[in-house]
C-alpha cells in the first residue's frame, strides 16, 4: 500500500530526513515515535503530498505520488488519515487555507461561500 524509498528531505542547511526506507502493506497499522524534532511530521505530510521531498519515491496503492497535482493528490488524500498531536493546523497554510481545506475536499466551499457572510472562501 505505502512505500517510500530513499526519502531525504533537507531545508535549508538542515537535514530533516536521510534515506528513509519504509513499507506499509494494506491492513497494517503503524504507529511513527521518536523524540522532538526528528522529522515525525516532516515524514507524514510527505506521505500525503503536503511536502516534496529532496530526494526519493514515495508510492501509494502503486503510484508515485512525488509531482501530481493537486487534483491527483486529493484522491490519495482521500485514503489516509493523519491526525497530528494535538490537532495542529498545518504549517504550510494560511490559517484560511487550514480552515477551507476540509470544506474544499468535501466540495463544500461553494455553498458556504455564497451562504455564509461570515466565512469567505474563494
Amino acid at each position: 500500500m505505502i512505500a517510500v524509498r530513499a526519502l531525504a528531505k533537507t531545508i535549508g542547511q538542515q537535514e530533516i530526513l536521510r534515506g528513509i526506507d519504509l513499507e506499509v502493506a494494506t491492513g497494517e497499522t503503524l504507529a511513527i515515535i521518536g523524540r522532538s524534532g526528528g522529522g515525525k511530521s516532516v515524514l507524514l505530510k510527505h506521505l500525503v503530498g503536503l511536502m516534496q521531498p529532496s530526494e526519493g519515491e514515495i508510492w501509494i496503492q502503486g503510484q508515485n505520488i512525488i509531482g501530481m497535482s493537486e487534483r491527483q493528490l486529493g484522491e490519495i488524500r482521500k485514503k489516509i488519515g493523519i491526525l497530528f498531536q494535538s490537532g495542529a493546523l498545518f504549517d504550510s497554510m494560511t490559517v484560511e487555507e487550514n480552515i477551507a481545506f476540509p470544506l474544499r475536499e468535501a466540495s463544500w466551499t461553494r455553498a458556504l461561500h455564497y451562504s455564509s457572510p461570515l466565512l469567505r472562501i474563494v
